[in-house]
């Protein structure tokens, strides 16, 4: 293993701590100056991974100052909006709903789709990231996208389990995360990751009721398209891991 992979992995490490502290802190919300926070957090992680992939994309002054001036024009925009607000804020009980819920689930995933953008660009190079569709192609299928959203949703799992509260249903799930065929361009791994990611898949249909019978029917659906192409399984995992958020937190934060 290179030393660059061995940096690279450490940062990776430490946002994934950072972002599973900031799900944990979630479910500790009581008023709406913790939902704030929660965006503001959230916000200010997607704008520094915005940053650093414009820096990495065309390294420059210009970029610099570019990835520099949106991080503090996030940060000041919303903290300044904070102060205005910040009295009703405090008095003003967070019950989930389910618009914030969703919305805290989205950017979770979002930040980890950026970090596959930040991390692909930084190892690779940014000739994989030219256009658009390469762009959003290289930013998900990689390992830089999915190890890291599945120790996130590993721990956030376990932390619920050690409470006593098994989401049997979810768990096949991070099985998935752990084997996806298009993570790495070697003819064994792709037909290896697509056995287990099927199996887990029929896992999932058999332990798990309603909505997520079909969540993990379209996943096989997704796995099976990756022969013709993986942007339906692509859209398949983003969509079941904003779900997997969403769920827990919805059972955690309405119990309050």
């Amino acid at each position: 293993m290179s030393f660059e992979l061995i940096v690279l992995s450490l940062i990776a490490s430490i946002m994934v701590v950072v972002i599973v502290v900031i799900l944990y802190y979630m479910e500790k919300i009581r008023t709406y100056i913790g939902v704030f926070f929660v965006y503001f957090s959230l916000a200010m992680m997607l704008t520094m991974f915005l940053g650093a992939s414009i820096y990495l994309f065309s390294p420059s002054t210009l970029s610099l100052a570019i990835a520099f001036g949106i991080n503090m024009a996030v940060m000041i925009t919303a903290l300044a909006y904070f102060f205005t607000i910040a009295e009703e804020l405090v008095n003003k009980s967070f019950n989930g709903l389910n618009i914030h819920i969703i919305s805290f689930s989205v950017l979770v995933v979002l930040n980890e789709i950026l970090m596959g953008s930040t991390f692909g660009i930084a190892q690779f190079g940014r000739e994989y990231f030219i256009t658009p569709y390469d762009a959003f192609y290289y930013s998900i299928n990689s390992y830089w996208f999915f190890y890291p959203m599945m120790a996130e949703m590993l721990a956030f799992y376990l932390i619920h389990y050690i409470k006593g509260m098994v989401y049997k249903e979810l768990f096949p799930l991070i099985g998935v995360a752990a084997f996806p065929p298009p993570a790495f361009n070697y003819f064994q791994w792709f037909y290896s990751a697509t056995f287990f990611s099927l199996a887990f898949s029929a896992i999932g249909i058999l332990t798990s009721k309603g909505i997520w019978r079909y969540v993990y029917l379209g996943v096989i659906i997704g796995v099976l398209l990756n022969f013709i192409n993986v942007i339906p399984y692509d859209l398949i995992i983003i969509t079941s891991m904003v779900m997997y958020y969403s769920h827990i937190l919805s059972v955690t934060l309405t119990r309050h």
